[in-house]
């Protein structure tokens, strides 16, 4: 085993070179799988991934060759090893394969031209997504199309002649060999934890080494402005880690010596949750330059060391849910609806609204008076006499940010942000730049809404809905950047959707096939949930970990679960049927 340290390194993204290809934007019908599993909220159940990728067997028809060669592209191992098999030797010597690779669906290969010893093909696909070195997958669009060239060699075809770089896997195999980890990096402020997915060839091995060494070398690209890291640029992981005979596991960190208290816990903290949440079981005993990293800490930390960091929250009942009933603001209990105090509660007015986490705070968007402005953007204490903040003739939906302190509303077309200071007071608003949402989609901005986290922005822009990263670009400006397609098979009706957690959202969708799908960040394609008893349209949904709630043309109905036992259908919110209500839940 090496003892040499492996430093920190920043993996530039490296642009797939034109590849004989044609790309352009897919339109029509969109595939959403439905889970088959009723829960709503988190990632669906993981399958243990098939590693085994095909190896070339005598006999095979040119357009199998070329099927099994982008399943065989799939293991990255030993500069793509297994793919290699099906190249000729000059071939395999040219074959540039670093850089992303394009996952693609759909594939047909058909013959272009033949002789006795000679093949060509063309491949045309559904580009998916393009998974980058540093195993963070971007969702895609559009059609590749590429020629491939086939000759004999010893009675046997085998691709000969330039082959694009990068390469280029099938759907199905990725699906089945790959597995989606988290590592975690500190929000900006230094509170939370932010997940970066990850995409992992599971070989079956144990990734503690790759997780960390992911740690080590930094956020990705699109992550990189809105999270930090307790690693700095000297830090390097010395050796392999170690699996303790008494359970768990030792790593040897070295570069971070000059680390304060709190930095060196928000590096244990990325440690133990990325470890954690990849079933790698703790405890986790980290030394620093040939010492612990915290002497209190010597004999291992533990997730509850960091619970103050858990990425999932701290464990809290499940908010009250409120509802907008014919403009007023009412609070849903067991025997009906009951106006909030002040006037949200009686004033006839409230268009849309949003809660703090703790309950607190509310801002609600209402009809502006008579002769004025058509709506306004009204923030202050649950129960008592709003303030108003802003006018318009469109406001979205508010979102309420993590630390309660924040507001942000789309404000006649312009993403606007609201804070107090450290005395409670309101600052003037700072307009937040939007301009990369345009490079996806065309459009109003129709709702735009901040991550548990508050890492990222979920937005809704002409029926699309699009994930993005709220980046820090100066001392109190803001951006959202990296704006991408939130699946590629979600389509451009979306009318309502929410953060369940850090990285899962959920969207509503004027349509009566999926009207309610499931999101995650990690790049993997929409899933449609439950909808056997919705009744179209969808208007509304909000949500947490554990439950549902979406407005349809009855009223609100609920999804979660019942004796701890999964709902197998949407149940009925009684106090709202027939009222047309729109949920609204503490963020």
């Amino acid at each position: 085993m090496s003892d040499t340290p492996r430093r920190r390194r920043r993996t530039p993204v490296a642009a797939l070179a034109a590849i004989c290809v044609a790309v352009t934007v897919s339109a029509g019908c969109v595939s959403i799988p439905t889970s088959s599993s009723p829960q709503p909220i988190g990632t669906l159940p993981s399958r243990a991934p098939a590693v085994s990728v095909p190896s070339p067997v005598p006999g095979m028809s040119p357009e199998a060759l070329v099927r099994d060669f982008l399943k065989a592209s799939a293991n990255p191992g030993s500069g793509h090893l297994a793919a290699r098999q099906y190249l000729t030797a000059s071939a395999s010597d040219n074959w540039d394969d670093r850089g992303g690779s394009l996952i693609l669906d759909s594939i047909s290969v058909l013959t272009d031209g033949r002789t006795d010893d000679t093949f060509t093909a063309r491949l045309i696909a559904d580009n998916t997504g393009v998974l980058q070195p540093n195993g963070h997958l971007i969702p895609a669009t559009g059609k590749v199309e590429s020629r491939l060239t086939m000759r004999l060699v010893n009675g046997q075809w085998r691709i000969d002649g330039q082959l694009p770089a990068g390469a280029m896997v099938d759907r199905t195999q990725f699906v089945s060999s790959y597995r989606a980890r988290n590592v975690y990096f500190p929000s900006v402020s230094g509170d939370r934890l932010v997940a970066d997915p990850r995409w992992l060839y599971s070989t079956g091995n144990d990734v503690s080494d790759q997780l960390v060494d992911m740690l080590i070398s930094g956020p990705s690209e699109e992550l990189s402005r809105a999270v930090t890291s307790a690693f700095g640029s000297a830090a390097a992981l010395r050796g392999s880690i170690e699996s303790l005979g008494s359970g768990g596991k030792r790593l040897q960190l070295t570069g971070i010596s000059s680390l304060s208290d709190r930095d060196r816990t928000l590096l244990a903290a990325q440690v133990v949750w990325t470890l954690d949440r990849a079933d790698v079981p703790g405890p986790y005993v980290i030394d620093a330059d040939g010492a612990p990293l915290n002497e209190r800490y010597s004999s291992g930390w533990t997730t509850g060391d960091v619970a103050s960091l858990d990425p999932s929250g701290t464990a809290q009942s499940s908010p009250a849910l409120m509802v907008i009933r014919s403009g007023s603001l009412d609070r849903v209990t067991a025997t009906g609806l009951t106006p909030v105090d002040g006037p949200l509660g009686t004033s006839g007015a409230v268009l849309s609204a949003s809660v703090s986490s703790d309950g607190k705070r509310v801002a609600a968007v209402t009809r502006g008076p008579a002769g004025g402005p058509a709506m306004q953007l009204q923030l202050g204490d649950l129960g008592g006499t709003p303030v108003t903040v802003a006018s318009g003739r469109t406001i979205s939906r508010p979102s309420i940010g993590p630390d309660d302190d924040t507001v942000w509303a789309v404000v006649d077309g312009r993403l606007q942000r609201w804070s107090r200071d450290a005395t409670g007071a309101l600052q003037a608003p700072k307009v937040v730049d939007t301009g990369a949402l345009s490079l996806v989609a065309r459009g109003d901005i129709t709702e735009v809404q901040v991550s548990r986290d508050g890492a990222r922005a979920a937005v809704i822009v002409g029926g699309t809905p699009i994930l993005a990263v709220i980046s820090t670009t100066g001392a109190d400006t803001q951006a959202l950047t990296g704006a991408r397609d939130a699946a590629f098979n979600i389509g451009g009706q979306a009318v309502s959707l929410d953060w369940v957690s850090g990285d899962t959202v959920v969207v509503a969708r004027g349509t009566t096939d999926s009207p309610i799908v499931q999101v995650s960040v990690d790049g993997t394609p929409a899933v449609g949930l439950l909808s056997g008893n919705l009744t179209p349209p969808v208007t509304a949904v909000v949500g947490d970990r554990s439950t549902l709630y979406a407005a349809d043309s009855r009223g609100v109905l609920r999804l979660g679960s019942t004796d701890g036992q999964p709902d197998q259908y949407w149940n009925e919110v009684a106090p709202t049927m027939g009222t047309q209500a729109i949920p609204v839940l503490p963020q």
